[in-house]
This record gives C-alpha cells, structure tokens and sequence, in this order.
C-alpha cells in the first residue's frame, strides 16, 4: 500500500515552477511587491496541502491518520465505516473525514472512492495543518517506525528579502553577482549559501516535536526584493 504516487510529485513541481516564472507577483525585475504565493502559514498553523493522495484499500486498512475504514465488499457495494459508523458506499462515491491526526496536527480528507484493477483506491485531497509551529532544523529526518507518511505535499512561496521562507529556518538574504551569473543568497543553512535560478535547496526539520518534514525547494526566480520557490515535501507525524 502506497501513501501516494511519488513521480506525481515531480510532474506538479515542474508546473508549479512554470506558474511561477510566469504568473507570480515578485517574479519581474520592476515589482517589488514580494506577495506570498500560497499563504499557508501563520503565527498560529501552518497548513500542507496535498493535491493528489492516493491511498490503496485492502479489507480491514484504514486511510492512514484517518477515521476512514475500508471493511470489504458486498456485491457491488463497499462497506465502510466514518468515524465507527457503519456506511455502504459505490465506486465513484465520496469518503470524507476531518479530525485530530496527532497531538498539534489536523487533517482534512476530501477523497472518493474508485476501483481500479480489482483494487479499491482512496483518491483526491488532504490538507494537514500544524498548530504552533516552531521550525527547528535537523541533519536528517528521525526514524520514527509508526508515523504517519504524508507523500507530494505541494508548495509555492514568494519570500521579501531579509525574510524566512516559511516552514524552516532559511532566510532570503538578496542577490549575489559573481562575473555575469546572479545567485540568491541564503542565510540559515550549512554549505554553499548561493543558489541559481532552477537550484534545488533542502531544508529537514520538526515543525513540532512530532512533526518532522523534508522540503525540496526549486528556485523559480529572484531580485533584489524577493525570492520565488516551488516545492514538494514529505511529513512525517508521530502518533
């Protein structure tokens, strides 16, 4: 059983780098506004979305993190049950729930069921907010056997010089010209502090003390007034 489809994650960072370069505030050399792209976090949440979770069904599995529960098949219906109540369900048919996951984290899934190949798959969106978040940086992601995997998290951001990028440490620190090539400078992080246009960055940390995530940040484009990234990233939430 799969979270979700990771070569998926691929394709949306492409496009997500494409609708940056070409549609976001901050993107030119004149403007200057520096608006976030997708405004997810505050002082108080930080919420994740994942635009294309999968998540593949057997008798007696549950949606992880979930109050989603596959029984199994009578004729042509799905039993399920939402929140311990029982429910008859068909192919095509909507399975929603919203809940606490774990201590500081919320989730939202807005999934439908589909058979595909004599497999019963959970398909569509969840949102993960965090509350609280405190971004504390980490050398790897921690090995934590039962936590729950969130897969293809997706992310833009336009971030201010003299900003953190949101979720992490990181801070967008301008522009540094070494003979003809441009970088963004990053303050924050250990290693090479300059970034072209089209670099990855990796920032791993805990947003919690059960909360960890790996970002991969593309840069789209930068200026003197602000940084513009796309991303993807992983969630780990232990229970």
């Amino acid at each position: 059983m799969k979270h979700s489809l990771k070569s998926l994650g691929g394709f949306l960072l492409v496009f997500l780098l494409t609708a940056l370069a070409c549609t976001i505030p901050g993107t030119g050399s004149s403007d200057s506004d520096g608006a976030e792209a997708t405004p997810f976090m505050t002082d108080d949440s930080a919420t994740f979305k994942i635009p294309a979770y999968t998540f593949d069904l057997e008798p007696g599995s549950t949606v992880p993190g979930s109050q989603l529960n596959y029984v199994g098949k009578s004729a042509d219906l799905y039993e399920v049950t939402i929140d311990g109540e029982p429910a008859q369900k068909r192919d095509g048919d909507s399975f929603i729930w919203n809940g606490i996951v774990a201590p500081s984290v919320f989730a939202n899934y807005n999934l439908r069921l589909l058979a595909v190949f004599g497999t019963l798959r959970a398909v569509g969106s969840v949102d993960v907010t965090v509350l609280n978040p405190v971004p504390t940086a980490l050398t790897a992601m921690p090995d934590w056997p039962n936590a729950i995997q969130y897969d293809n998290i997706i992310l833009t951001h336009s971030v201010p010089v003299g900003e953190i990028i949101p979720g992490t440490t990181l801070v967008y620190d301008g522009v540094s010209t070494q003979g003809d090539v441009s970088s963004a400078r990053l303050t924050g992080l250990t290693g090479h502090p300059l970034f072209a246009t089209g670099d990855s960055i990796t920032w791993i940390g805990t947003l919690q003390q059960n909360v960890a995530i790996r970002y991969t940040f593309r840069v789209a484009t930068f200026n003197e007034n602000s940084l513009q990234l796309g991303a993807t990233a992983e969630m780990l939430v232990n229970r």
